[in-house]
Formats: structure tokens, C-alpha cells, sequence
């Protein structure tokens, strides 16, 4: 038969001598601190500073600026929401109308971080505002009712005498809509388009109110998928797609393929040309960088989950939109990946490490010659210790060969029992015990030579 391992008994007490190693731990690096202040002191020094430097504690909240219900922005800055979580990292999200609302909220500090579209231009008069990069692509969609155009339609013949809605002020849908519009020497406001919100358009179109309406959104939006699946609402083919991007560089023409909707009835008919900003996420140099590290990961798993339905996708985040300069942190990961000790250790720590490394290596390229010549902390308060009972000893001994008189044999031998006292109570490390034992001897050879002297005072006449 095979035998059970047997438990293996635990000693008695063995959490009282726990506390008593630590206890005496602490007493002996206390009296290093002590004796070796000149060399304590500029560490600290240096501790301190990095710590200053690289904020090691991130917040526990933090307020993301999104967009309109149901945008692109808000289905991301969701799906981020819950990756915090798993950090414990609170994020709130921000509703807004839209791109210019959520830089004006980023520049007045009521956010620490938003949602913006690429090419859409950032006001920063002190020049604090950085990318962490593209997150997703964003395209212009023209939704329309009705027959099915040529994709060779031209857009001023296609809107001409149509209803339509170019989106709110300050939206993104508004800025790009309103930007390809003035290409065509098109004038929004000549026309007479409706301002409606996102889902106020949706509900027009629904209720033939109007007949077409334009939309800046990823395949994310919910909106974008309720007017993808409405029956009888068109793609509009942008035929001038690729001459757009070179007009506006932040552009990228992005292709839905044939069949990318439905297969059967077979939607779109066509391959359908669009043009695509992309969603950017920004922040202030303030933000935390375990934050935004955390902000970059968020971006990569949301990126390998999502849809993908445009021909030639890039993968995300990507620094794509140099109209804001790159955040440092933001550099690093796009050039190195993720932090070392990311998946390892909580996510401020592999942060706090992807930041402060070079720090360590050149601290103890200066601290370990240095230690190297500094006595064992643990030995160094035994040592000096022992040695200040020596040098009490020694005043004893220097005091005895003056001494003559009862009175002062007298008072030095009480100082011999308070230095006997104290000596038997010192904590003394296995190294050191060798002179503590001597200075036992010692100090019993000094009360010898007084209890002659005290004999040889009584014997005087």
C-alpha cells in the first residue's frame, strides 16, 4: 500500500518569533538610518523625486467625453467602460453633441479625456493637448429613400431638390458633411438642409419627413445599424471618393464591398466608395500614463472584436492624424507594444515600471558601489551598540583611577549595574556575539578592579 504523506508539524510559536524578527528588523535598520543618515538621506532624496515624476497611484474615476446617444462614440467609450472595470477603474462617460463640444469640455478641465474626429480641428491655446492615437474608422455615410441611384451619380445632381439633414452644430457629421459639400462649391445653408440630431433624422427619414440625411459613424453605431437595416434606405456611392483624400489629407477612402450588408436580397448592389476620418481619442499631458496606457489596451481588444466590413482595414489604435502631437506614452506603446509586466501585474504597476525602469538602472548603477562599502544594517546597530557601552565603560574605568573616596566608588559601582543592565538587554546578531561575549568580560573585569579598590579603601587605617 502506499502511504500518505504525512503533515508536517508546524513549531509552536511560530508566529510570535514572526513578530519578533521583525520587530528586532526594524530596531537594527533604524539604527542604521541613524548612523548612516549622510548616506539615507540623498536615497530618499532620490525616491522621492522619481516618485514626483512618474505619479505611481493613478485615479480610481475617470470622465470620458462621447458623443450623441448610440454614436460610435458612445458604443466605444461602453465597451471601454467595462474594460476599466476589470481594472477597477471607474469611467464615466460624458454624453455631448459632438466633436467641438467635447474639445471645449477637454479644454475647460471638466473631462479628462474625449473622443474626437480626425481632421477636426482642436483648440489648445496652451499646447497641453495629446493623441493617443485613431481608435476605429468613422466614415461619411448619405443615407436617401427611394430608387436605387447609378453609383455614378454626382452629388450636387443627386441632392439637387432633395430634403436632407446635414446633423447639428458642432457635430462631426456636420463638420466632414459640410467640408465635401464646399468641394462641390455647395452651399448647406443655400440649400436649406434640417439640423436635426442623429436620431431625430432617423425618425424624419422613417416618417418621410426627409429624404436623405448624412452621417459620420463606424459599423459600431447603433444608429448606422438601425439605418443599414431599415427597408428601403440607400448607400449613396461617393464616385469622387479617392479624389477627396487628396484634398484632405485626414481622409482615407475606405470601399463597403458588394454583398457587405445583406446577401440575399443582395445589399448593397455595388460596391459603395466612401470617405472615412477615424474616431481619436485625446487628453491632456496631466492624464495619468498608467490611464492612458490602460485607454491604449481598451483600444486593442476592442479592435481585435470588432467588425470589420471595409476593404484594406488598418488595425487600431494607430497614430494615423498628426494635426495633434502623439503623447509620450502613446509613442512607447506603438513602438515597444505593451509594457513588460502587462498581463502580470496589476495594470498601474507594469505602467509604473514601463516608466520608471530607466530611473532604477541608473539609481543602482550609483547606489550599489556605494553600498558595497557600507556595513550590513543589521550588524551596524549591534556594532554600534557594543561600542557605546564601551566607551561607557571606559569613562567608568578613566573615573576609578581617580577615585578616592567611598562615596564616588560608590556611585561609579551603580553605574556599573545600570551598564550591566543594559548591556544584558542588547539584541546582538549571530556575527556580533563574539564581542558582545567580550564586552561581558570587560565590563567584569572593571567591577573586579573596583571591589579591590573599595577593599583597599576599607583596609586603610
Amino acid at each position: 500500500m502506499i502511504k500518505k504523506n504525512k503533515k508536517i508539524p508546524i513549531p509552536p510559536n511560530v508566529g510570535k518569533n514572526y513578530r519578533e524578527i521583525a520587530a528586532e528588523e526594524a530596531l537594527a535598520l533604524l539604527s542604521f538610518v541613524r548612523h548612516n543618515w549622510y548616506f539615507v538621506l540623498p536615497v530618499v532624496f532620490a525616491v522621492l523625486v522619481v516618485i514626483y515624476l512618474v505619479r505611481p497611484i493613478p485615479p480610481s474615476k475617470i470622465r470620458l467625453a462621447t458623443g450623441q446617444p448610440n454614436s460610435t462614440f458612445q458604443v466605444i467609450g461602453e465597451h471601454y467602460k467595462e474594460y476599466f472595470k476589470r481594472e477597477n477603474v471607474e469611467l464615466e462617460l460624458v454624453s455631448s453633441s459632438g466633436a467641438l463640444e467635447n474639445n471645449r469640455l477637454l479644454e475647460e478641465g471638466q473631462v479628462d479625456a474625449i473622443f474626437s474626429q480626425g481632421g477636426v480641428k482642436v483648440y489648445d491655446p496652451d499646447e497641453n493637448i495629446r493623441s493617443l492615437g485613431s481608435m476605429s474608422y468613422q466614415p461619411l455615410w448619405l443615407f436617401y429613400k427611394g430608387k436605387e441611384v447609378a453609383p455614378e451619380k454626382k452629388l450636387a445632381d443627386f441632392l439637387r431638390n432633395r430634403k436632407a439633414s446635414i446633423n447639428i452644430v458642432g457635430s462631426g457629421t456636420r463638420i466632414l458633411s459640410e467640408t465635401i459639400l464646399k468641394l462641390h462649391n455647395l452651399d448647406p445653408e443655400g440649400l436649406g438642409f434640417e439640423s436635426f440630431t442623429t436620431q431625430q433624422s432617423i425618425a424624419a427619414m422613417k416618417a418621410g419627413e426627409i429624404d436623405a440625411m448624412f452621417l459620420v459613424a463606424g459599423v459600431e453605431s447603433k444608429n448606422l445599424q438601425e439605418l443599414i437595416l431599415s427597408p428601403g434606405i440607400q448607400i449613396f456611392n461617393f464616385e469622387l471618393a479617392d479624389a477627396y483624400t487628396k484634398r484632405l489629407r485626414y481622409l482615407t477612402p475606405v470601399v463597403v464591398p458588394k454583398g457587405a450588408v445583406h446577401f440575399d436580397p443582395v445589399s448593397p448592389p455595388f460596391d459603395v466608395n466612401m470617405v472615412s476620418s477615424t474616431v481619436t481619442l485625446l487628453a491632456t499631458e496631466e492624464l495619468h500614463p498608467a490611464i492612458q496606457l490602460l485607454f491604449l489596451q481598451a483600444a486593442s481588444e476592442y479592435d481585435r472584436n470588432r467588425l470589420a466590413i471595409f476593404n484594406g482595414e488598418v488595425t487600431f489604435p494607430a497614430y494615423t492624424d498628426n494635426m495633434v502631437p502623439q503623447s509620450e506614452v502613446a509613442k512607447r506603446f506603438y513602438k515597444k507594444g505593451s509594457p513588460f509586466l502587462w498581463g502580470h501585474a496589476p495594470y498601474w504597476v507594469a505602467s509604473l515600471f514601463d516608466e520608471i525602469w530607466f530611473y532604477l538602472l541608473a539609481i543602482g548603477a550609483v547606489l550599489i558601489p556605494i553600498i558595497s562599502f557600507l556595513p550590513s544594517y543589521r550588524k551596524s546597530h549591534s556594532e554600534s551598540s557594543i561600542e557605546e557601552c564601551y566607551t561607557a565603560l571606559r569613562r567608568i574605568e578613566a573615573q576609578l583611577l581617580e577615585a578616592d573616596d567611598a562615596e564616588t566608588l560608590e556611585g561609579l559601582e551603580d553605574q556599573l549595574e545600570h551598564l550591566k543592565d543594559r548591556v544584558w538587554h542588547l539584541w546582538v546578531p549571530s556575527g556580533n556575539r563574539p564581542a558582545y561575549y567580550d564586552l561581558r568580560t570587560a565590563l567584569l573585569s572593571v567591577r573586579s578592579d573596583l571591589a579591590a579598590k573599595q577593599n583597599a579603601l576599607n583596609e586603610q587605617p
